[in-house]
């Protein structure tokens, strides 16, 4: 069962194959065969995935979430002609500014490139996994490495369906992966970096600066160039588990320092890009330590881990993920023993970056449990060697006659086209249909030709809808700027002439001028449009610490 994975037992493959006299032509074709299936199958799993996100309250976190618009925001703001002078987090959102823009030419609306987009980051995780698998378990038949691929990725979606809240700071960690700003490209980065590094360590020979190590070098530096979070996600807990196999003799010690140094060098190289970007960075690397409170961060996390497990869905979920860790502990055990490099790196990685993660944010005092990803995407990286964890089934598909396979695969086929038509249309339904309330301050605010404030929450999703975005702008609880995931160029209207709010408990402070001037409301259902008919509102200066 599990200790299989460390053995190098020639295993049944899982699509026909001609004997070993075939011609190219036939190993072409079921080259095509099995990677087809494969990514059609994945297809299926993505759509269902955004489907379901689509149909709950997480879809508010991927349309309309404050921090979820922020490249609409962006689209809008350039395409309006507005000058460019962004307050950003320590994340440059860079490869997903990217995305976002190239997918926006196909002219899907709104909700219909951030559905795209969530489809096709679920489909690039596939395709890293799909690497992965086939760095691992370069020695086994191709549909093998496909299949692992695929139950890994079935794996982290199956987590996402499991997913179904608005709330952006829970642990529903794996729907994340379909947002726009929730650091999706780190997490595929960190599954690339991982299979660079293990195809280093299997490479024979050490030819200098081929394109592997380039590329390993340009993976860390474009990824510590645009988060930060890479270096704790990857680098560190990599190069622990690099210096952990090569102490074990799995790997000779210099073939561990080539990697951990391209590593290094890549990580180093990135971090002095962002320095030209440093006025685009409101806050950064130190701002976000705060030992001082790693008591209260203690607490707080096993009291959001019990309030998930106080679901069935919840608690199904985070089962699963500490079956995965332990699993991943295991297969470390042998493949150490077995000296298996790749699959130790893997597994490794696997259980030591989740605890790694959790362990470095109580000490640090943050209380964002979006960082802590690699709890659920590390772990479930170990699945792509599924097919050498569990055997029997592949000897059981083995045994099946040629042609009951081919009608199994064929009705695989059909059954994937199917689901990717209904989700996909269903999808198509709902992108044409943006939140009413949100349409109707839009429809309101493009009609007054005038400036508004509104807190974060309150504008962001009507913000990035406007033709003009700068006609909303973003203002504190005490009506002071806030600049924070914003153009500050909205700055240059010092005063506005109504305000946009949403049900937040917290009053909003509006200035002395608004207690004596005549004003009228409009309600958008969970939105109030309060206008006061001029620009009387100032808006003043931003708090001491107004990001969060």
């Amino acid at each position: 069962m599990i200790d299989s994975v460390v053995q190098a037992d020639a295993a049944p493959r899982l699509l026909p194959t001609a004997d070993a006299t075939s011609r190219p032509v036939g190993r072409i074709r079921r080259w095509w065969l099995a990677e087809s299936i494969g990514l059609l199958v994945a297809v299926a799993f993505a759509l269902v995935t955004v489907w379901h996100i689509d149909a709950t309250d997480r879809s508010w976190l991927l349309y309309y979430d404050g921090d979820s618009v922020l490249p609409a925001l962006v689209r809008g703001s350039v395409l309006s002609g507005q000058p460019q002078d962004w307050a950003l987090s320590a994340v440059l959102f860079i490869p997903e500014m990217g995305l976002y823009f190239a997918l926006s030419v196909l002219g899907l609306g709104f909700k219909g490139t951030f559905a795209l987009n969530a489809v096709v980051n679920l489909l690039l995780f596939y395709g890293v996994l799909r690497f992965l698998s086939g760095v691992v378990q370069r020695e086994r038949p191709r549909a093998h490495r496909v299949v692992g691929a695929l139950v890994a990725f079935g794996t982290m979606t199956g987590f996402a369906l499991l997913e179904s809240s608005s709330g952006y700071n829970d642990f529903q960690l794996a729907s994340l992966l379909a947002t726009t700003t929730y650091y999706s490209m780190t997490v595929l980065a960190s599954i690339a970096t991982t299979a660079l590094t293990v195809r280093l360590l299997k490479a024979r020979g050490l030819s200098r600066w081929r394109w592997l190590e380039l590329v390993l070098v340009g993976v860390a530096a474009l990824s510590s160039l645009t988060n930060p979070l890479f270096l704790a996600w990857e680098v560190l807990p990599l190069g622990v588990v690099l210096a952990l196999v090569a102490w074990k003799r799995v790997i000779r010690w210099r073939r561990s320092a080539l990697a951990a140094a391209l590593l290094a060098l890549g990580s180093c190289l990135g971090l002095l890009a962002r320095i030209p970007f440093g006025s685009l960075i409101l806050r950064d690397g130190p701002s976000y330590v705060n030992p001082g409170k790693a008591s209260v961060a203690a607490i707080f996390y096993p009291h959001m881990l019990a309030e998930r497990a106080s679901t069935i869905e919840g608690a199904v979920s985070l089962t699963a993920v500490i079956a995965l860790i332990l699993i991943s502990v295991i297969v470390f055990r042998g493949s150490l023993a077995t000296r298996d490099a790749g699959t130790a790196v893997l597994s490794g990685l696997a259980w030591l970056a989740p605890l790694a993660v959790m362990g470095g944010m109580i000490l640090l005092g943050q209380f964002w449990v979006r960082y802590l990803q690699p709890l659920y995407f590390a772990p479930v990286c170990t699945l792509v060697l599924a097919p050498r964890l569990f055997t029997q089934g592949g000897a059981l598909f083995r045994r099946l006659p040629d042609k009951a396979v081919k009608g199994l695969l064929a009705g695989l086929v059909v059954a994937c086209l199917a689901v990717s038509t209904a989700a996909a249309g269903a999808l198509g339904r709902s992108a044409a249909a943006v939140d009413p309330d949100l349409t109707c301050v839009k429809a309101w605010v493009s009609a007054s030709h005038e400036t508004g404030a509104g807190r974060f929450w309150a504008v962001r999703a009507a913000k990035a809808l406007l033709p003009e975005p700068s006609q909303l702008v973003q203002v504190d609880s005490q009506f002071g700027e806030y600049a924070w995931l914003t153009n500050r160029t909205d700055y240059s209207s010092t005063k506005v002439s109504f305000v946009v709010t949403d049900a937040e408990p917290t009053p909003l402070v509006l200035p002395s001028a608004a207690r004596t001037a005549p004003s009228s409301n409009v309600h958008c259902g969970r939105y109030t449009i309060t206008d006061f008919g001029a620009p009387i509102l100032p808006i003043g200066p931003s708090s001491p610490d107004p990001v969060p």
